[in-house]
Formats: C-alpha cells, sequence, structure tokens
C-alpha cells in the first residue's frame, strides 16, 4: 500500500469505499495526519490499536461502522492523543470491549464532539470519558444505557446530548439543569414519567417522545421562555392542555400528538410565532375557532386529526399563506369545504380533509394551489363532479376522493394534466361511463383504485403501460419538480382493500403497488397487457362481467401477492404458469366458468382452499373432488356421453308422442262432453239420435239375423 509512503498526508478520507479487511499497521506511519476517516466501510476491522497510537497529531478519527471490538486497547490508544478534537464511533460494536480494561481518558480534555451511538453500552463503560469539560455534543443514542452518566453535569458547554432510544427510566436526574448552555436536547423513547419543569435551560430543544409520561401537563411549563422545539408525542398524558403555553414566547414547534389530551379546541392559547403544530390522535373536541388565522398566523404545519373536532372548517384558513401541512381529518367537521383557496398560498403542499361528515362539491378553488402534492377527500358526504379547475393542480402525487357520492366520468385530460400522480382512488363513489384510455398516460401511477363504482365497457388495452408497476423502472416524475416541502410519504395513509380486508397503509405505502377494478359494469377481456405490470402485488377484477380467458403471461406477474378475478364470466383452462406466481398468498377464481385441470405444484400447492375453485364446475383436480381423466379415457367418456345422449333423445321423443296423444284425446273428449253438459238442446237432440241409431242398428241387426237363419234352415233341408 503506497499511502504509508506520504509522510505529510494530513487528510485521509475513505468512507464509504467497500474496503474488507484489516486496517493495516503501517498507517501509524501518517504522523502528520490530522483527518482519519474510515466510516461506513463496515467489512473492515482492526485487532490492534498501538498504530493509532502514533497519531499524534490526529485531530478528527470516524471510524462508524468499521468492526473495533476485536482487540482491547482502543481506549488506551485514544489516551495518547491529546489533539482529539472530534470522536465518531458510531455501530462499531464497543460492547465487545472487556470493561475491566477501562481508563480515565484525562489527556481528552479538548475533545468537542463524541459519538458511540448504536453500541450497545452500558454505563460503566463511558466512565472512561470523564473529565471532558469542552465536549459540545455528546451522543449516546440507541445504546443499553439505564442511567445517565453522571459526570455529565461537568459538561457546561454542552449543546446538543442525545440519550434518545436507551432503558433510562423514573425521573430525570436534575444534574442536567446545570446545562444551561444546551440547546438540543433528546430524551425520546425511553421510560421517564413525567414533564420537568426546568427553567433555566436557555433555547432548548427538548425532545421527551416514546416515553411513558403520565398525568397531566403542568400549569408552569410557562416558565420555560426560551423552549424553542418541545416533543412530547406518543406518551399517556392526559388532562386539558394548559393556558400557560401562550406564554411560551419561543415556542414555534409542538408535537403532542398520540396522548389522551381533552381540551376544547377553541379554548387552547397558542404563541403567535408557532410554526409546526401537531395534535393529531388526542380527544380534543370543540369547534375550530373562526379567526384562527389571527391566532396562528405564521403555521407551517396545522395538524389536529383525529379527534373529536366539529362544527365547519373556518374560512379564515384560507388566509394563512405560510400554510404548507393542514390535516383535519378523522374528526367530526360537517358543512361544505369553504372555497377560499388562494393563489397566495403557494406554499400548501397537502390538505387532509378525509373521514369527516363533509358535504357539497369540491371546491372549484382548490385549482388556485398550483404546488398541492397530497389531497384528502375521502369518507365524506361530497357530491357532484370533477371540477375542471384542478387541471392546474400538476404536482399531485395523491388524489384520494373515495367514498363519497361523487356523480361524474373520468375526465379525459386527467391522463395528461397529472403526469406525477402516483395514487388515483376513486373507489366506492357513482362513477360512470368507461375507463378512458388516456388514463393510461399515468406512467407513475402505483395504485389505481376505480372499484364500486359503475363504470362499464371493456379495460383500456394500454393498461400495461403503468411504468411505476413495473419492475425495475422508475418513472422521471416520482417526485414533482416543485413538490412538497418537508411533507413525507411515510407521513401519507391510504385505505386498501388486500384480500378482501380493509387496511391502512402509512409508512410503507410508498411499496405498495395495487390495481383494484372490482365491482363495476366492465365487459370484454382481460387484456395481455397487464401482464406486463411485473411490480404489480394486488389484482383485483372480481364481480364484473369479464369474459374470454385468463392471460396466459399471468406467471410473469412474479410480485402478485393477491389474485381475485371471481364473480366474472371467465372461460377456458388456466394456465399452468400461475403456479410460479411464488408470492401469491391468496387467490379467488371463484364463480366463473373455467374448465379442465387445476395446475398443480409450487405456490398453488399451499393454496388448499376448495372455495378459490368453486362455481366452477368443469374444473378438476386437486384441491376439488373430482378427478381429472387422461386423454384415452376423455376419448372412452366422449363416446359413452354420445350414446347417453341419442338414448335421452328417444326417450324423450316418446315422452312427446304419449304426451301429444293423452292431450288429443282429452282436448276431443270434453269438447263433445261439456258441450252436452252446457247445452241441454243439444243434449236432448244427442240422445235422441242416439235412441233413433240404437233402433236403427237392433232393425238392421234383426233382419240380417232373420234372412241368416233362413238360409241357413234351406240349406239344411236341401240336403
Amino acid at each position: 500500500m503506497f499511502i504509508q509512503t506520504m509522510e505529510h498526508l494530513q487528510v485521509l478520507s475513505l468512507s464509504d469505499s467497500h474496503f474488507s479487511g484489516r486496517i493495516p499497521y503501517h498507517l501509524g506511519n501518517l504522523t502528520k495526519l490530522l483527518l482519519l476517516d474510515f466510516s461506513f466501510n463496515s467489512l473492515l476491522y482492526v485487532d490492534d490499536y498501538n498504530w493509532i497510537s502514533q497519531l499524534s497529531s490526529l485531530q478528527y478519527l470516524y471510524m462508524s461502522d468499521v468492526h473495533l471490538g476485536k482487540a482491547q486497547n482502543l481506549l488506551q490508544a485514544l489516551n495518547t492523543l491529546p489533539s482529539l478534537l472530534e470522536i465518531e464511533l458510531m455501530n462499531c460494536t464497543l460492547n465487545k470491549l472487556h470493561t475491566h480494561q477501562h481508563v480515565k481518558a484525562t489527556n481528552l480534555s479538548r475533545l468537542e464532539v463524541l459519538n458511540l451511538a448504536e453500541n450497545g453500552l452500558q454505563a460503566p463503560f463511558l466512565d472512561a470519558f470523564q473529565n471532558m469539560t469542552s465536549l459540545a455534543e455528546i451522543d449516546l443514542s440507541y445504546n443499553n444505557l439505564s442511567s445517565i452518566p453522571f459526570w455529565l453535569r461537568n459538561c457546561i458547554n454542552l449543546l446538543n446530548l442525545y440519550v434518545n432510544s436507551n432503558a433510562l427510566y423514573a425521573s430525570l436526574p436534575s444534574a442536567l439543569q446545570n446545562l444551561t448552555s444546551l440547546i438540543s436536547l433528546d430524551l425520546s423513547e425511553n421510560n421517564f414519567d413525567y414533564v420537568p419543569s426546568w427553567y433555566d435551560l436557555m433555547q432548548l430543544d427538548l425532545n421527551l417522545t416514546r416515553n411513558s409520561l403520565n398525568g397531566t401537563i403542568p400549569q408552569n411549563i410557562g416558565h420555560l421562555k426560551n423552549l424553542i422545539t418541545l416533543y412530547l408525542s406518543d406518551n399517556i398524558l392526559h388532562g386539558n392542555i394548559p393556558r400557560s403555553f401562550g406564554q411560551l414566547s419561543n415556542l414555534q414547534n409542538l408535537d403532542m400528538s398520540l396522548n389522551h389530551l381533552e381540551s376544547l379546541v377553541s379554548d387552547i392559547t397558542w404563541p403567535k410565532q408557532i410554526v409546526y403544530l401537531n395534535l393529531t390522535n388526542n380527544h380534543i373536541t370543540g369547534s375550530l375557532p373562526q379567526d384562527i388565522a389571527d391566532r396562528l398566523p405564521n403555521v407551517t404545519h396545522l395538524l389536529l386529526g383525529n379527534n373529536l373536532i366539529s362544527g365547519s372548517i373556518p374560512k379564515s384558513l384560507c388566509k394563512i399563506d405560510s400554510l404548507y401541512n393542514l390535516d383535519l381529518s378523522g374528526n367530526l367537521l360537517s358543512g361544505e369545504i369553504p372555497n377560499c383557496w388562494s393563489a397566495t398560498q403557494q406554499n400548501l403542499s397537502e390538505i387532509n380533509l378525509a373521514s369527516n361528515k363533509l358535504s357539497g362539491v369540491i371546491p372549484s378553488s382548490l385549482g388556485n394551489l398550483s404546488t398541492l402534492a397530497w389531497l384528502h377527500l375521502n369518507n365524506n358526504s361530497l357530491h357532484g363532479g370533477f371540477p375542471s379547475s384542478l387541471r392546474n393542480l400538476k404536482h399531485l402525487l395523491i388524489l384520494d376522493v373515495g367514498e363519497n357520492h361523487l356523480f361524474w366520468t373520468i375526465p379525459l385530460w386527467m391522463g395528461n394534466i397529472f403526469s406525477s400522480l402516483q395514487i388515483l382512488r376513486l373507489r366506492q363513489n357513482k362513477l360512470h361511463g368507461t375507463i378512458p384510455s388516456q388514463l393510461c398516460q399515468l406512467s407513475a401511477l402505483k395504485i389505481l383504485d376505480l372499484s364500486d363504482n359503475n363504470l362499464m365497457g371493456s379495460i383500456p388495452q394500454c393498461i400495461g403501460n403503468f411504468t411505476g408497476m413495473i419492475s425495475g423502472k422508475k418513472s422521471s416524475s416520482t417526485q414533482p419538480s416543485e413538490g412538497p416541502r418537508y411533507v413525507e410519504w411515510y407521513e401519507q395513509e391510504v385505505r386498501q382493500v388486500i384480500k378482501g380486508v380493509e387496511l391502512d397503509y402509512t409508512r410503507n405505502l410508498k411499496l405498495v403497488v395495487n390495481m383494484d377494478l372490482s365491482n363495476n359494469n366492465l365487459s370484454g377481456s382481460i387484456p395481455e397487457g397487464i401482464t406486463l405490470l411485473s411490480a404489480l402485488h394486488n389484482l383485483n377484477l372480481s364481480y364484473n362481467h369479464l369474459s374470454g380467458r385468463i392471460p396466459e403471461r399471468i406467471g410473469d406477474m412474479k410480485s402478485l401477492e393477491s389474485l381475485d378475478i371471481s364473480h366474472d364470466q371467465l372461460s377456458g383452462r388456466i394456465p399452468d404458469n400461475m403456479s410460479s406466481l411464488t408470492s401469491l398468498s391468496h387467490l379467488n377464481l371463484s364463480y366463473n366458468n373455467l374448465s379442465g385441470p387445476i395446475p398443480e405444484g409450487r405456490q398453488l400447492s399451499t393454496l388448499d382452499n376448495p372455495f378459490i375453485y368453486a362455481g366452477n364446475p368443469f374444473l378438476c383436480g386437486p384441491p376439488r373432488p373430482n378427478k381429472c381423466f387422461t386423454d384415452d379415457e376423455d376419448d372412452d367418456d366422449d363416446e359413452d356421453e354420445d350414446e347417453d345422449e341419442d338414448g335421452k333423445k328417444g326417450k324423450l321423443e316418446k315422452l312427446w308422442f304419449y304426451f301429444v296423444v293423452a292431450f288429443g284425446y282429452a282436448v276431443g273428449f270434453w269438447t263433445v262432453v261439456g258441450s252436452l253438459l252446457i247445452k241441454r238442446s243439444w243434449r236432448l237432440a244427442y240422445f235422441q239420435y242416439i235412441d233413433e241409431l240404437t233402433k236403427r242398428i237392433n232393425v238392421s241387426w234383426a233382419i240380417h239375423l232373420t234372412s241368416f237363419k233362413e238360409r241357413f234352415t234351406g240349406n239344411s233341408a236341401a240336403e
């Protein structure tokens, strides 16, 4: 290695270079080195640290993600480097070092940054770093600390302290109150049980997210005059929000989501300079104040979703030009959506009004919000059509207006305008007409849900053009050029029906690829192009009038986890390559006209529920009870079937003959007898005629009989 010959080298930065093996000892020859960075080479390791002791000028040591647990002399080596200013040893398996070999790193008095995160460390190891009074930043997050090191009280210059994601519990140590220079303190994801009352911390960002904080928020929280950021989300806090929050004159960011707070929203007093306000998932009640724009003139994130807020949406929201993200979903809001959205609200990226009791039409003024990327109006009682003004929303990523009473045809311009759209959800409305082929221009689309409508006609042949649903292909418009700021995909939520179950997708939404056209009046065949959508996870075409065969190349859809094409009019055989769908865990082909053997092997052999194939009487083979026959048996069966059919035909002809004769006799009989019963004159005439005829017959018979006797007697005498 030629690097060891560069005696005057001062900076050696080889981070994330995919190196492997042992870091060579001869790097110790670089005595002029000021910065050494081997971070993020997870296949590198060190088995001895004597060479580090030779780097007497070293000021910056970055070895994060390098395996440092093989040798036991790390602390001794660091103790010989008095010039060190920054040490970053994140995720280095330091928990494997023997703690009985601790030393007091007294020579590191100049150290300003110490990062030992993600090492599984416990408190005794950290005692080696006491007496370092120059520290400005310490990151001990993601370890196994049950208490905060006692020596931190002496770090009076400390600005940033991160001890999140440990096993800290009970009350916060009062020693932290001495750290008056702190500007950021992250205690999240521990087990602290109360909100501290520290009054002297200056310009503090305090994060107590995901602890066990319980009880009410103390009234004296208003004494934290210099508090800038306060995160108390995902705890067990209850009761009212103190009015003293209005006294926090520097507070800009407040997150108290995922608690049990119960205040009236109109009674809460906020400092006017607040920028980020998140009270989602609480029990906030009452109506939004009509002057909300005056109370929160600078707010960018107004997140009040999943509470019990009622009343109407204030029109003054349209006056907050700073607004980025508005979330009022999951409440009891009623009335119409205000039609006052202004072109001056050029920052607004998300509007979420889903799951309320809103009525009226979709306001046309939403078309003024040219930067809008996420629009959720689903699960309300909206009616009417789709405003043409929305064609101005060229950066939409999500359009969700499902579960309403909208009555319109899908606009032809939608495919051309919404080129960035990734989720289109129009389910459970009153849409009619056809699915326009222009919709195939939505190349970035990952979720298409048009189910539970009155759509008719055929599925467009171009449906394979959704490149967002094809493995290995990325749309050039996955993010809009002037897209949403401070709003992330993991904050979005979309409800999908998967395997017959409604599921809410949030954090993994970007990975979901679904198509649901079920419960419509679609006809025609399933386009072969649909098999190009190799990234599709769930496909539901059930409860339509689709005919023809299942596409032969359906086995190419390797990502399919759920396939439902039940209750259609499909015919023919099930393609053999369907057994190659190795991800398939839910299949429903029931109630069609499918025939022939059910493919066996691979994934299909694990789907042994007979209901999968119910309502297809001509299917055979496992898991159905009826056996499939060989070709010879099929020929014999065909001959037998022909003979049986001839026999059945002859029997049917005889039955018809007997029926016609009996019917004719009955008609003739009752025609005569019925007329005699009804007409008395006919009956008398008929019987007189019969009597007369009988007499004539008797006379004629008597004459013939007498003549016969005379002849017989005469012949006998002559003899």
